[in-house]
C-alpha cells in the first residue's frame, strides 16, 4: 500500500507551489552582509533540483514558470540576467513530503503483515477507496540560492515552506502558488546594505 500511495501523492515541488486549503506556511532569509548586490547586478541561472514524482514534462512547466517569475522580479529590482560574466549565480532547490490520515490516525495502515493476519488493515475504512474521514497532507519547501561568482560563497538564501490539504488542486493554482512563493521568498531581497 505505501508504494500505492506514494504514487498518489502530488509532485514533491507541487507541495512547494501549489495546492488549496493552506494549513501554515513560513518564510526565512539571511544574507552575507558584505557582499552588495547595489554593486552586484548581473546573475545567471545554474542547475535547479526539483524533487518530484510528476510526469517530466509537467515539470518542465513548472521550473519554466518558476524561473519567468524570478526573472521578472529580479528585473523590476534593477537585476539583469546575463549568459556569461554574472556577478552571481542563483538556483533553487524544491521538494516535499505527504502524509495521510484518517480519523485521528497520522499514517494509513499498509495492509496485511503476514499471510496469517486474521484482520488485515487495508489503510482507509472500506478498503483502499479513501473514507470521507481521510485526507492527504503535503509539506513543500523551494530554497532559493545565490553564490558568488567569483568565490561560489553563498550571498543570500531563502526558504518558503508551505503545508497543503487538497493537494489535487495543485495544477489548477499553479500559476497563482508560483507568484505568492516567488513574491514572499523575494520579499526582502535584496537586503539592505551594510552601512
Amino acid at each position: 500500500m505505501k508504494g500505492k500511495w506514494g504514487r498518489l501523492s502530488m509532485a514533491l515541488l507541487c507541495a512547494a507551489v501549489c495546492g488549496g486549503g493552506t494549513w501554515a506556511q513560513k518564510v526565512s532569509s539571511k544574507a552575507d552582509e558584505n557582499y552588495n548586490f547595489a554593486e552586484h547586478k548581473r546573475y545567471m541561472w545554474k542547475g535547479n533540483r526539483l524533487m518530484t514524482r510528476q510526469n517530466p514534462d509537467t515539470n518542465e512547466v513548472m521550473d519554466l514558470k518558476i524561473v519567468k517569475v524570478v526573472n521578472q522580479t529580479l528585473a523590476s529590482k534593477g537585476f539583469v540576467e546575463v549568459k556569461e560574466k554574472p556577478d552571481f549565480y542563483i538556483f533553487y532547490d524544491a521538494g516535499g513530503h505527504s502524509n495521510v490520515g484518517a480519523g485521528g490516525a497520522s499514517q494509513v495502515e499498509e495492509g496485511p503483515t503476514t499471510t496469517a493476519d486474521q484482520s488485515p488493515g487495508f489503510g482507509m475504512g472500506m478498503g483502499p477507496a479513501m473514507a470521507p474521514t481521510t485526507w492527504l497532507k503535503v509539506n513543500g519547501q523551494i530554497s532559493f540560492h545565490m553564490v558568488a561568482a567569483d568565490s561560489s560563497k553563498p550571498v543570500w538564501e531563502s526558504s518558503y515552506s508551505k503545508t497543503f490539504r487538497d493537494p489535487n488542486n495543485a495544477l489548477k493554482n499553479m500559476d497563482k502558488e508560483v507568484d505568492e512563493l516567488v513574491k514572499k521568498s523575494f520579499k526582502e531581497f535584496p537586503p539592505k546594505a551594510k552601512k
